[in-house]
Protein backbone atom coordinates (compact mmCIF):
# COMPACT_ATOMS: atom_id res chain seq x y z
CA UNK A 1 0.00 0.00 0.00
CA UNK A 2 1.26 3.35 -0.98
CA UNK A 3 2.49 5.58 1.95
CA UNK A 4 -0.59 7.90 0.48
CA UNK A 5 -3.24 5.73 0.54
CA UNK A 6 -2.39 4.85 4.03
CA UNK A 7 -2.07 8.10 5.55
CA UNK A 8 -5.21 9.19 3.84
CA UNK A 9 -7.20 6.12 5.24
CA UNK A 10 -5.67 6.42 8.61
CA UNK A 11 -7.01 9.82 9.38
CA UNK A 12 -10.39 9.83 7.31
CA UNK A 13 -11.30 12.99 8.32
CA UNK A 14 -14.72 13.43 7.22
CA UNK A 15 -15.94 10.14 9.11
CA UNK A 16 -13.79 11.28 11.91
CA UNK A 17 -15.49 14.39 11.98
CA UNK A 18 -18.78 13.11 13.21
CA UNK A 19 -17.11 11.07 16.29
CA UNK A 20 -18.75 12.76 19.55
CA UNK A 21 -15.60 14.80 20.79
CA UNK A 22 -15.93 13.15 24.12
CA UNK A 23 -15.01 9.39 22.64
CA UNK A 24 -12.16 10.85 20.97
CA UNK A 25 -9.90 10.02 23.91
CA UNK A 26 -11.33 6.94 24.46
CA UNK A 27 -10.84 5.71 21.16
CA UNK A 28 -7.74 6.31 19.98
CA UNK A 29 -5.64 3.41 21.99
CA UNK A 30 -4.22 0.58 19.82
CA UNK A 31 -5.72 -1.73 21.92
CA UNK A 32 -9.16 -0.73 22.32
CA UNK A 33 -9.55 0.23 18.83
CA UNK A 34 -8.41 -4.25 18.22
CA UNK A 35 -10.72 -4.80 21.24
CA UNK A 36 -13.49 -2.80 18.90
CA UNK A 37 -12.55 -4.95 15.51
CA UNK A 38 -12.18 -8.14 17.66
CA UNK A 39 -16.34 -7.00 18.56
CA UNK A 40 -17.28 -5.94 14.84
CA UNK A 41 -16.59 -9.53 14.02
CA UNK A 42 -18.26 -11.24 16.04
CA UNK A 43 -20.46 -8.60 18.30
CA UNK A 44 -20.64 -10.82 21.40
CA UNK A 45 -17.67 -12.55 23.03
CA UNK A 46 -16.19 -14.21 26.09
CA UNK A 47 -13.93 -11.78 27.71
CA UNK A 48 -11.42 -15.36 27.70
CA UNK A 49 -11.96 -15.33 23.57
CA UNK A 50 -11.12 -11.57 23.87
CA UNK A 51 -8.09 -11.64 25.36
CA UNK A 52 -6.46 -14.52 23.24
CA UNK A 53 -7.71 -12.85 20.18
CA UNK A 54 -5.92 -9.23 21.38
CA UNK A 55 -2.95 -11.76 22.11
CA UNK A 56 -2.64 -12.97 18.36
CA UNK A 57 -3.31 -9.53 16.91
CA UNK A 58 -0.78 -7.78 18.76
CA UNK A 59 1.72 -10.88 18.09
CA UNK A 60 1.78 -12.62 20.92
CA UNK A 61 1.49 -16.05 22.27
CA UNK A 62 -2.03 -16.99 23.86
CA UNK A 63 0.19 -19.67 26.05
CA UNK A 64 2.41 -16.98 27.82
CA UNK A 65 0.48 -17.03 30.80
CA UNK A 66 2.29 -13.76 31.77
CA UNK A 67 1.12 -11.58 29.25
CA UNK A 68 -2.25 -13.25 29.18
CA UNK A 69 -2.53 -12.01 32.52
CA UNK A 70 -1.59 -8.59 31.75
CA UNK A 71 -3.65 -7.87 28.80
CA UNK A 72 -6.98 -9.28 31.01
CA UNK A 73 -5.79 -7.11 33.18
CA UNK A 74 -5.58 -4.03 30.73
CA UNK A 75 -9.45 -4.97 30.22
CA UNK A 76 -10.63 -5.20 33.51
CA UNK A 77 -9.96 -2.94 34.80
CA UNK A 78 -9.23 -0.08 32.07
CA UNK A 79 -10.31 -0.50 28.48
CA UNK A 80 -13.53 -2.30 29.53
CA UNK A 81 -14.77 -0.07 31.72
CA UNK A 82 -13.99 3.30 29.55
CA UNK A 83 -15.75 1.84 26.84
CA UNK A 84 -18.48 0.97 28.71
CA UNK A 85 -18.64 4.59 30.11
CA UNK A 86 -18.85 6.04 26.67
CA UNK A 87 -21.77 3.37 25.81
CA UNK A 88 -19.41 1.73 23.00
CA UNK A 89 -19.50 -1.57 24.56
CA UNK A 90 -21.93 -3.38 27.42
CA UNK A 91 -19.77 -5.71 29.19
CA UNK A 92 -20.17 -8.64 32.08
CA UNK A 93 -16.78 -10.01 33.55
CA UNK A 94 -18.93 -13.87 33.30
CA UNK A 95 -20.82 -13.43 30.85
CA UNK A 96 -18.80 -11.26 28.05
CA UNK A 97 -18.66 -8.32 26.48
CA UNK A 98 -20.88 -7.05 23.70
CA UNK A 99 -20.58 -4.25 21.07
CA UNK A 100 -23.12 -1.29 21.12
CA UNK A 101 -25.34 0.10 18.31
CA UNK A 102 -24.22 2.85 16.54
CA UNK A 103 -20.44 2.45 16.55
CA UNK A 104 -19.54 5.98 15.26
CA UNK A 105 -16.18 4.89 13.99
CA UNK A 106 -14.60 1.27 11.59
CA UNK A 107 -12.16 0.06 13.89
CA UNK A 108 -11.17 -2.34 11.21
CA UNK A 109 -10.01 0.77 8.80
CA UNK A 110 -7.39 1.74 11.06
CA UNK A 111 -6.34 -1.09 13.38
CA UNK A 112 -5.58 -2.83 9.66
CA UNK A 113 -3.36 0.08 8.83
CA UNK A 114 -1.51 -0.49 12.80
CA UNK A 115 -0.62 -4.09 11.82
CA UNK A 116 0.57 -2.60 8.11
CA UNK A 117 2.88 0.29 9.97
CA UNK A 118 3.71 0.46 13.62
CA UNK A 119 4.49 4.29 13.46
CA UNK A 120 0.95 4.96 12.59
CA UNK A 121 0.42 4.33 16.56
CA UNK A 122 1.54 7.58 16.96
CA UNK A 123 -0.36 9.63 14.29
CA UNK A 124 -3.56 8.05 15.31
CA UNK A 125 -2.58 9.54 18.88
CA UNK A 126 -1.66 12.77 18.16
CA UNK A 127 -4.77 13.21 15.00
CA UNK A 128 -7.57 11.93 16.85
CA UNK A 129 -8.81 14.81 18.76
CA UNK A 130 -11.68 17.03 17.73
CA UNK A 131 -9.99 20.14 17.52
CA UNK A 132 -6.95 19.06 15.31
CA UNK A 133 -9.51 16.93 12.54
CA UNK A 134 -11.34 20.00 12.52
CA UNK A 135 -8.43 22.09 11.74
CA UNK A 136 -6.87 19.54 9.14
CA UNK A 137 -10.32 19.66 7.71
CA UNK A 138 -9.86 23.49 7.08
CA UNK A 139 -6.49 23.09 5.62
CA UNK A 140 -7.55 20.63 3.52
CA UNK A 141 -10.21 23.26 1.84
CA UNK A 142 -7.06 25.40 0.85
CA UNK A 143 -4.51 25.22 -1.90
CA UNK A 144 -1.84 27.31 -0.57
CA UNK A 145 -0.68 28.82 3.22
CA UNK A 146 -3.25 30.10 5.71
CA UNK A 147 -2.79 32.35 8.33
CA UNK A 148 -2.96 30.80 11.83
CA UNK A 149 -5.43 34.15 12.45
CA UNK A 150 -7.66 32.77 9.96
CA UNK A 151 -7.64 29.13 11.13
CA UNK A 152 -8.42 30.49 14.85
CA UNK A 153 -11.49 32.31 13.24
CA UNK A 154 -13.18 30.06 11.32
CA UNK A 155 -12.33 27.27 14.11
CA UNK A 156 -13.67 29.15 17.44
CA UNK A 157 -16.95 30.21 15.56
CA UNK A 158 -17.46 26.37 14.29
CA UNK A 159 -15.61 23.93 16.72
CA UNK A 160 -18.00 23.88 19.90
CA UNK A 161 -14.83 22.42 22.30
CA UNK A 162 -13.10 25.72 21.91
CA UNK A 163 -13.40 29.23 23.31
CA UNK A 164 -15.83 31.38 21.06
CA UNK A 165 -12.79 34.43 21.18
CA UNK A 166 -10.70 34.00 18.59
CA UNK A 167 -7.15 35.21 20.61
CA UNK A 168 -8.02 32.34 22.84
CA UNK A 169 -8.04 29.76 20.09
CA UNK A 170 -5.22 31.45 17.95
CA UNK A 171 -2.78 30.71 21.39
CA UNK A 172 -4.12 27.50 21.92
CA UNK A 173 -3.46 26.26 17.47
CA UNK A 174 0.04 28.43 18.51
CA UNK A 175 1.34 26.41 21.52
CA UNK A 176 -0.33 23.06 21.64
CA UNK A 177 -2.39 21.75 18.21
CA UNK A 178 0.07 23.00 15.44
CA UNK A 179 3.70 21.75 16.99
CA UNK A 180 2.12 18.52 17.87
CA UNK A 181 0.95 18.44 13.96
CA UNK A 182 3.98 19.27 12.71
CA UNK A 183 5.90 17.29 14.47
CA UNK A 184 4.76 14.11 12.85
CA UNK A 185 4.83 16.37 9.53
CA UNK A 186 1.56 16.37 8.99
CA UNK A 187 1.41 20.45 8.35
CA UNK A 188 4.14 23.05 8.26
CA UNK A 189 4.29 26.11 10.60
CA UNK A 190 6.13 29.05 10.17
CA UNK A 191 5.89 30.92 13.52
CA UNK A 192 7.37 33.64 12.36
CA UNK A 193 5.07 34.13 9.41
CA UNK A 194 1.96 32.86 11.58
CA UNK A 195 1.45 31.15 8.70
CA UNK A 196 0.25 27.61 8.25
CA UNK A 197 0.13 24.58 5.20
CA UNK A 198 -0.52 21.61 4.39
CA UNK A 199 1.97 19.39 3.77
CA UNK A 200 1.89 16.17 1.02
CA UNK A 201 0.65 12.90 2.82
CA UNK A 202 3.87 11.12 1.30
CA UNK A 203 6.31 13.36 2.88
CA UNK A 204 5.17 12.41 6.28
CA UNK A 205 6.69 8.75 5.65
Amino acid sequence: MSSDARLGDALELDSLADVPADRYEVLCHPRRLRLLECLEEDRYRPLSAVTTDLLEREGASSSDGRKRHEVRCSLVHNHLPRLDAHDIITWDIETGIALADGLPICPSTITGLLEADDELEDYIEQVVDPVRIALLNQLADHDGPVSIESLAATLASRERSLPADTGRVKIRLHHMHLPALAAIDLLGYDRDTKQVFARDIGDAF
